[in-house]
């Protein structure tokens, strides 16, 4: 496949992804908020958040337009540059940069919300509204925070720039007046091919990959521990209150395994793989192209699992 027809895959693919997101996503919204049952309780408003913080990805997923291109040192989020001000299309590509991570924040915050409810129930109140909008907060602030690195750090430099004329030339026939970009470039080489590690860039991307982490950290660890424990109850909870834990659990479970496949796991591949000095070049369009249509994919899985909102659905 050539390197423009994998642009243009990534560039379509996020229009047409965008509609279908909508659509799956205020579908799936409501049926949270019309077929929920009231043993849902505060998971119900936690699944409501989640589902419109989608909405949101979807929307700066569609504004931003994104393509990707990876080089042995480098690895750069871009889009086409339309004028007249070229300081709008960073902050996009970093409006969804944020939503990319707060997305993976708040799902880990449903682990946490289902080990408490296995194990620690009576602590439930600690997502109660008031101390959900605390959680949510925090989530969208620290987002907001390691993005902010990426601003600063992993923005437009000369020697950046440089770098990457001729991939951009060779691989889209663009110049750089026609692209914005952001993203790590690991290593800056000079003629002689002795190469400098940018501490930033570094110090950036140990925060991004620590985040990333911690987050698939606490949903193993959380996620396997309800497993476990769901698998031994016997007395405890009622036959009727251990299946709609098991439900939620595993909807949860493939709510988390569905972007991680598809989404964390190839970024997470792009972003690391020029530290050792490999290259996806335009074939990171593929995994951007991923991004675009995770939502609708989420979604239906949702609707499918919970057998509440698969009968609605059957019953229309």
């Amino acid at each position: 496949m050539s390197s423009k027809f994998l642009l243009n895959l990534a560039i379509h693919t996020s229009g047409i992804g965008f509609m279908i997101s909508l659509l799956s996503e205020i579908l799936l919204l409501m049926l949270i908020v019309y077929k929920s049952r009231d043993s849902f309780g505060y998971y119900k408003n936690l699944m409501i958040v989640y589902n419109v913080v989608l909405i949101m990805y979807s929307i700066a997923t569609s504004n931003a337009n994104l393509a990707a291109h990876s080089t042995e040192t480098s690895y750069v989020l871009f889009r086409m540059y339309n004028g007249p001000n070229r300081t709008i299309g960073p902050l996009l590509i970093l409006q969804f940069c944020t939503m990319y991570v707060t997305m993976l924040i708040i799902l880990s915050v449903h682990f946490i919300y289902r080990y408490v409810a296995v194990f620690y129930h009576r602590m439930l109140w600690i997502f109660s509204k008031f101390y959900l909008a605390l959680w949510v907060m925090g989530s969208f602030t620290l987002g907001l925070l390691l993005i902010s690195l990426k601003y600063f750090f992993l923005g437009e430099f000369d020697y950046f720039t440089d770098e990457l004329r001729e991939v951009f030339k060779t691989n889209y026939n663009l110049t750089m007046d026609q692209v914005i970009y952001n993203g790590p470039i690991y290593y800056i080489c000079d003629d002689k091919g002795e190469c400098t590690k940018p501490l930033g860039v570094w110090l950036t991307m140990l925060a991004l990959c620590s985040c990333f982490v911690i987050c698939l950290g606490v949903m193993g660890y959380f996620g396997t521990r309800c497993f476990y424990r769901l698998s031994q109850i016997k007395t405890e909870l009622s036959e009727h209150t251990r299946k709609m834990q098991k439900q939620l659990l595993f909807a949860l479970v493939i709510q988390a395994g569905i972007p991680i496949v598809i989404m964390y796991t190839p970024t997470a591949l792009l972003l690391v793989s020029p530290i050792v000095g490999i290259s996806f070049g335009a074939y990171s369009n593929i995994a951007v192209s991923m991004v675009a249509v995770y939502p609708p994919i989420d979604q239906l899985a949702i609707i499918w699992i919970i057998r509440d909102y698969r009968n609605a659905i059957k019953s229309k």
